[in-house]
C-alpha cells in the first residue's frame, strides 16, 4: 500500500476536510487525512497524510507554521475573518506603520490567546463553530500558545490593511491574532486575507494544486514524500529480523543505548518500520507500527 505525505496547494473555498475528501478518491488511497486545518477563505500549505501516515498525523501538528497574513484595521467581524459581518469600529486613521510594530512584541512568545467562536476547536464534543451558528454563547477560556516572529512586511494607510508575516507554534489562531492586535490598537481589525506559507519543510512554492494531483491518474503517488519526513530528526534503533518480527506483534525490544525517549524503528533492510518510546529500562514499546 502506498503511503506518505502529499503536500497540496489548498484553494480558498473548499474546506480542509473537503480537500481531504476530493483526494480520498485518488487511485489507491485507502485512508487520508489532513495536518493542520486552514479555514475555507485560506489558502497555502495543507499536508495530506496518505494511508499509514495518517498515524503520524499528530507529528505534522509539532512542526511550525509561517503565514502571510492579511489584516485589515477600523472593522471587526464576527468570525475573525472576510466571511463575517463586517463592522466598523474605529478610526483607522490612528493607525501608521510605526504603531502595529510597537504593538507586536506584546504578542510574540508564549501568550494567552482566546480562540474564535467560528472554529473546529470541540468544546462539551461538539465544534464550536457548530455552536455558534444556532447562536449560542460560550464561555472560551484562553490557551496558551507559541508565536515565534512577527514581521511587519507593509502596511497600505490609503487602505488600513497591513501584511504581516507570523511564524508560530500548533494551536494558534491567526483571525484572534488579528482581532486582538486590532484590539490593542484601540480600533479593531480582522483577517482579510490568509495564506500558509509553511508547515516545517513544506513550503508554498513546492506545494501542488489539487486540480494537477486530480489529472495525473496512477501517477499522482510520484508526489508523494517520505512518510519517515516528520520523524527524521528522531534517533533510529535499527532492528534484525527478530526484533523486526517481535516490533510487528507490538512487543518491547531491548535497545541497550537508547535513553528515554521517541525513536525510529528500522527494519533489516534500513526502511521505517515503526516507532516507538525508550523507558527507564532501556526497552523500546511500539507506539505505531507501519509494516
Amino acid at each position: 500500500m502506498t503511503s506518505g505525505i502529499l503536500n497540496v496547494n489548498k484553494p480558498a473555498g473548499p474546506s480542509s476536510f473537503a480537500v481531504v475528501r476530493a483526494l480520498r478518491r485518488l487511485p489507491g488511497v485507502v485512508k487520508a487525512g489532513h495536518g493542520g486545518t486552514l479555514d475555507p477563505a485560506a489558502d497555502g500549505v495543507l499536508p495530506i497524510l496518505i494511508n499509514a501516515a495518517t498515524r503520524l498525523t499528530d507529528f505534522i501538528h509539532e512542526w511550525p507554521k509561517t503565514y502571510l497574513a492579511i489584516v485589515t484595521f477600523g472593522s471587526t467581524s464576527d468570525t475573525g475573518d472576510r466571511e463575517g459581518t463586517i463592522t466598523a469600529s474605529g478610526d483607522a486613521a490612528t493607525i501608521s506603520r510605526e504603531r502595529i510594530e510597537a504593538a507586536l512584541p506584546a504578542f510574540t512568545g508564549r501568550i494567552e490567546q482566546v480562540p474564535p467562536m467560528f472554529s473546529a476547536l470541540k468544546q462539551g464534543g461538539e465544534a464550536l463553530y457548530r455552536k455558534a451558528r444556532r447562536g449560542e454563547a460560550v464561555d472560551r477560556q484562553p490557551r496558551v500558545v507559541e508565536i515565534f516572529s512577527i514581521c511587519l512586511l507593509g502596511y497600505d494607510p490609503m487602505t488600513s490593511v497591513a501584511r504581516l508575516e507570523v511564524s508560530s507554534g500548533r494551536g494558534m489562531y491567526v483571525r484572534s491574532l488579528a482581532n486582538d492586535l486590532g484590539a490593542a490598537l484601540g480600533c479593531g481589525a480582522y483577517l482579510s486575507g490568509l495564506t500558509r506559507t509553511a508547515i516545517g519543510p513544506l513550503s508554498v512554492a513546492d506545494a501542488i494544486p489539487m486540480a494537477t494531483l486530480a489529472a495525473e491518474g496512477e501517477g499522482w503517488s510520484r508526489r508523494l514524500l517520505p512518510m519517515d519526513l516528520p520523524l527524521r530528526n528522531w534517533p533510529a534503533v535499527a532492528l534484525d529480523a527478530a526484533g523486526a518480527a517481535a516490533v510487528r506483534r507490538g512487543q518491547t525490544v531491548p535497545a541497550p543505548n537508547a535513553t528515554a525517549g521517541r525513536y525510529r524503528l528500522l527494519g533489516p533492510d534500513g526502511d521505517l518500520l515503526a516507532w516507538g518510546e525508550a523507558d527507564a529500562t532501556r526497552r523500546i514499546q511500539p507506539r505505531a507500527v507501519f509494516a
